[in-house]
């Protein structure tokens, strides 16, 4: 408890210095919400067309299609506020020598490395925007909002946290090895799209790989699966554990990578 305390207010540190240095850069900041805005304005033009068409998919109405739309708006907040900038700096501080660095701090190198950079600007528009999709999908749709459902959405949103962070950290964990990831972590990042809309669009053998073999549709569409009572007592427990077991493999990987490490000048 005593460490998780002392990483938590390195980790408040972080976000301060982060936004102090974004917000010497005003007009970047700005112009980063509002490239956001334009990315946000894209994904709900998905949610217009529903309820223009009044489409349906795999039985779900346009409101409910609406509230995975936003949960995975919200992620993305999380994600790339988070996360992300992290996982793209990571080839570049092994090949540049910032990681000599940070080996020798007295944190945990894999938290260091992969928290250091927290982002302002990209997760504003998509947490505001995430959050009302999901409130007026809730309300449009009559859903209980009572302490039950909110606690179940909001813990499997915290695991598909973690399962984001799990996943997605493992293709740059291979710059340790070689030069570039690109190929690699492109791939990686096209399948954070595939929880833009409800994984019954896939078919069913595709449904089952996302959900087993490489988790990704447990990200989004658990939580709103587990609001619409669709969610088997299974895939429930499914939805809870793996987060955790991959964040577990994550880990030793980390420390199998690192020990393979040279620092930048061999």
């Amino acid at each position: 408890m005593k460490e998780i305390k002392k990483h938590l207010r390195v980790y408040k540190q972080f976000a301060k210095i982060c936004i102090m240095q974004q917000l010497e850069y005003r007009a970047n900041f700005v112009i980063g919400i509002g490239a956001e805005c334009m990315w946000l304005a894209t994904k709900l033009i998905y949610s217009f067309i529903v309820h223009q068409t009044n489409t349906t998919v795999g039985g779900l109405s346009p409101d409910e299609i609406t509230l995975f739309i936003g949960t995975f708006i919200l992620l993305t907040a999380l994600y790339t506020g988070m996360f992300m900038m992290n996982f793209f700096f990571i080839p570049h501080r092994v090949r540049g020598g910032e990681l000599d660095l940070m080996l020798v701090k007295p944190i945990s190198t894999q938290f260091h490395l992969t928290m250091r950079e927290v982002d302002f600007a990209i997760p504003i528009p998509n947490l505001i925007g995430g959050v009302i999709t999901v409130a007026v999908s809730w309300s449009r749709l009559g859903l209980e909002a009572g302490f039950v459902q909110i606690v179940t959405y909001c813990c499997l949103i915290i695991s598909g946290t973690v399962l984001t962070y799990s996943i997605f950290l493992f293709p740059y964990l291979f710059s340790f090895w070689t030069v570039k990831v690109q190929a690699i972590t492109d791939v990686a990042d096209r399948m954070w799209d595939f929880n833009n809309m409800p994984m019954q669009i896939y078919g069913r053998w595709m449904q089952r790989l996302g959900i087993f073999l490489i988790p990704v549709f447990v990200i989004a569409n658990f939580p709103v699966m587990a609001l619409f009572e669709k969610l088997p007592l299974p895939y429930l427990l499914w939805g809870l554990i793996i987060p955790i077991v991959l964040f577990i493999a994550v880990k030793k990987f980390f420390g199998f990578a690192i020990k393979r490490y040279s620092s930048a000048g061999g």
